[in-house]
């Protein structure tokens, strides 16, 4: 992604911005750290590569809700004009620890670690799940193949390849 074509910030879901409204509501602005980690790995493997974190920079970096996805967010009736307030205004102001694209990682090892405003982080959530999993699984799957392939040369055709571990 890049500041040409930002991710949207509806890449959520409603339970977040409905957390995000509660949080405000309620007073419970104060600093939280979530952490990003796997807490266990496929049956067979024993390795991640972190992939992804570099867009989840970006993604937080250029992070604004378009006048547009603010009328919508109206017309759903369910958020506070106070609330869409915040959201067209919002900016994240929050810090972001993590390993270097392509590290090799292991179960219950940070990938990122996010300090940030607790409605912010909880905003955030869906947005950096979805662009890491898929990177980081990708790389994962791409590193096993590679090795597997002791030294000689492979290429991937297409997705096929990662999702067969997975069932999907």
């Amino acid at each position: 992604m890049s500041k040409d074509h930002p991710i949207p910030a509806l890449f959520s879901d409603q339970y977040q911005l409905t957390m995000f409204q509660a949080y405000h509501t309620e007073g419970m602005t104060g600093p939280a750290v979530f952490e990003l980690f796997a807490r266990r790995l496929p049956p067979g493997r024993n390795y991640l590569v972190a992939c992804g974190l570099e867009d989840v920079l970006d993604y937080l970096e250029n992070l604004r809700f378009t006048a547009d996805e603010i009328d919508y967010l109206r017309s759903l009736g369910r958020f506070t004009p106070e609330v869409l307030e915040i959201l067209r205004e919002f900016r994240f102001s929050g810090t972001v620890h993590a390993m270097p694209e392509g590290t090799v990682c292991f179960p219950n090892e940070p990938l990122l670690s996010i300090e940030a405003p607790l409605p912010e982080a909880q905003l955030i959530e869906t947005a950096v799940l979805n662009l890491i999993h898929y990177q980081t699984l990708v790389a994962s799957k791409g590193a096993r193949v590679v090795a597997a392939a002791a030294g000689a040369d492979v290429v991937f055709l297409d997705q096929e390849f990662v999702t067969a571990d997975y069932d999907t």
